[in-house]
Formats: C-alpha cells, sequence, structure tokens
C-alpha cells in the first residue's frame, strides 16, 4: 500500500468513492456528482491536503482523506468498500494527523454514537485520541452530526517532510532554497571550507553525541541524488570521499558513516557520522536526536577540530 498525495488525475476515483460512500454520508442524491463536493476535492488536490492510499500491484485507489490546515481539521475520509478492515483508513488518518498542528485542538465532525455506518469511523478516530466534545449538531443536508476533538501537543515532532510537506517542496525548488539564497546558517553550525563545488560544515553539539560529526553539501542545487547529473554527482562524491579520509585522520575513527537524508533540510547533502570502539550504537544506527551532552570536552576542543581539519582539507595532496 502506497500512501501518496492526491492529484487531479485521482479526482475520477475520488469522486467514484463518493458515490459509493453517499449512503453513508447520507447525501440526498450522488455525491461524487455535487458541483460542491467536486470542486473541494479539487481543492483540496492543488494545495497538499488530499491524500489517497494505492494498492501497489493492481494501482487502484483504495481510499481517499481531505483535511484543512487552516481550520486543523478533517473534512472528508472514506475507503472503498473492498478495502475496508485493510489497515487503510488507519494508514491514511495517521499520515493527516502529522501535517496538522499538533499545538492546537485537531477536530472532525462525524456521526452520534446511534448511527450504525458511522461506527468503525469513529472507533478508529479514538484510537487515535479524539474524544467527543460537542454533540446535538447538524451538518451538511440537515444531517445529526457530532464533533471530536484531538489532543496530540505532547506527541513528538520534527522539521521532516512529514510534518511540514508544503514548505519542504517549496524549498526544495531552487528560487526558494535557503540554502542557495544565503540564508542564514542553523544554530550550531561552522563551515569548515567552502570551494567551487561544496559547503563542508562542521555541527555542535552534532547529531548521536559523535566526536566530528558533519556534513557535506553541493553548491549546486540539487533535491534528488538520483536526478543528479553525472558529473556533478562524481564531483560531489569526490569531495566527500575528500572529506571522509581527512575526518577519519584527525579522529581516529575506527569508520565513517555516510547517510544522505534530505528530508528536513531540501538540498541534498550528506551526512559524515564518526564511529568509536565506545560510542552509544554498536551494532545499531545513530540516534540523531541525542546531541547532549556534547562529545567534546570544552568547545575549544570543537574549535580544535575544525582548525585541523582545515589544515588536513588544504595540504597537499588531499
Amino acid at each position: 500500500m502506497l500512501i501518496r498525495w492526491a492529484t487531479e488525475n485521482d479526482l475520477p476515483a475520488w469522486c467514484a468513492l463518493a458515490t459509493e460512500v453517499s449512503p453513508i454520508f447520507r447525501h440526498p442524491a450522488d455525491m461524487g456528482t455535487d458541483p460542491e463536493f467536486v470542486a473541494y476535492a479539487k481543492s483540496k488536490t492543488g494545495k497538499y491536503e488530499a491524500l489517497t492510499a494505492l494498492d501497489y500491484m493492481s494501482g487502484n485507489a483504495m481510499g481517499f482523506l481531505g483535511f484543512s490546515r487552516t481550520n486543523n481539521r478533517i473534512t472528508w475520509f472514506g475507503v472503498f468498500e473492498g478495502y475496508r478492515r485493510k489497515g487503510v483508513g488507519r494508514r491514511l488518518l495517521k499520515t493527516a494527523l502529522r501535517q496538522l498542528d499538533h499545538t492546537k485542538p485537531i477536530t472532525v465532525e462525524t456521526y452520534p454514537e446511534d448511527y450504525e455506518p458511522g461506527i468503525p469511523a469513529k472507533k478508529l478516530y479514538r484510537q487515535f485520541g479524539f474524544v467527543e466534545t460537542e454533540s446535538g449538531l447538524t451538518g451538511p443536508h440537515n444531517t445529526p452530526i457530532c464533533r471530536m476533538t484531538a489532543d496530540l501537543s505532547g506527541e513528538k515532532r520534527g522539521g521532516s517532510f512529514h510534518h511540514r510537506y508544503p514548505e519542504f517542496i517549496k524549498a526544495a525548488q531552487e528560487e526558494f532554497c535557503p540554502v542557495c539564497n544565503d540564508e542564514p546558517s542553523p544554530k550550531g553550525q561552522n563551515d569548515i571550507e567552502v570551494n567551487d563545488n561544496v559547503w563542508i560544515v562542521a555541527e555542535y553539539p552534532g547529531q548521536g553525541r559523535l566526536f566530528g560529526k558533519m556534513y557535506v553539501m553541493p553548491r549546486n542545487h540539487e533535491f534528488h541524488f538520483e536526478d543528479m547529473p553525472g558529473s556533478n554527482m562524481a564531483t560531489f562524491m569526490c569531495e566527500v570521499q575528500r572529506v571522509g579520509r581527512m575526518l577519519r585522520k584527525v579522529t581516529g575513527a575506527v569508520k565513517i558513516n555516510y547517510e544522505m537524508h534530505s528530508n528536513s533540510g531540501a538540498h541534498l547533502h550528506m551526512h559524515l557520522f564518526p564511529r568509536y570502539l565506545d560510542d552509544d550504537f554498536p551494532g545499531m544506527p545513530i540516534e540523531y536526536s541525542l546531541t547532549e551532552p556534547a562529545p567534546y570536552e570544552s568547545y575549544d576542543e570543537y574549535l580544535w577540530f575544525i582548525e585541523q581539519m582545515r589544515e588536513e582539507l588544504l595540504a597537499p595532496n588531499t
């Protein structure tokens, strides 16, 4: 199953689902041909506010979910009958909730307790922390509804596209890229070297509490590594190799782990993680959220590390 953003190409399938669930939604006619619904669905696909679940092998749509960032709520939710009770709704709802603001209440309008066709959706909402906060309301077509609200403020959030897709995908375009527009670097990041090809950057205190954690970023704007022109890729990887060689020499690390994510900062970059006999992750990947206590005896030692790297990178034959 693939969860992705719904596009205008998915509108026929979404309308077909709306037709199927019209009786459940108590729509007096065919929701799938209702101009108001069609306009709603089209609007959502243009704002990254509509998700669809696809069956990988058949390519068929399994369900759709619409939401509103402005109003911080779930606004439409349905799964084709043939795909119910297969976890489709759970994955759609989980993904949508990531994109909403967890500092504010998240709401959804659904059916009262005595409406049997609405029980499965209401049960799912409860599993994600929703509780009924208002009853006796009237929805479209004079349908009785209630409002459920979730407080997800205690959940851990990150800066990746999973929580802020519109901002992320905008920054993936060169004209809006913070890196390409010379916006200030995040706090704790210091340039070791800047040349025609890359930025070589140190981090304090550093992900994983690893002495010498750093990254290398190409000067050309790149988003997907697989789309990088071959000549640019070769130049970039040669720079990464050069930095890794010097990093192992300066730090005494047993190995250097190379990881390319770019899930938070859309401008492609390569993380370099020195690994040591006594690091905190034997046989495991790095835990990126661990940064304290800093792996340096003092900030002066961190500055010493930067100077050592500069000297090695500037040395002949590096």
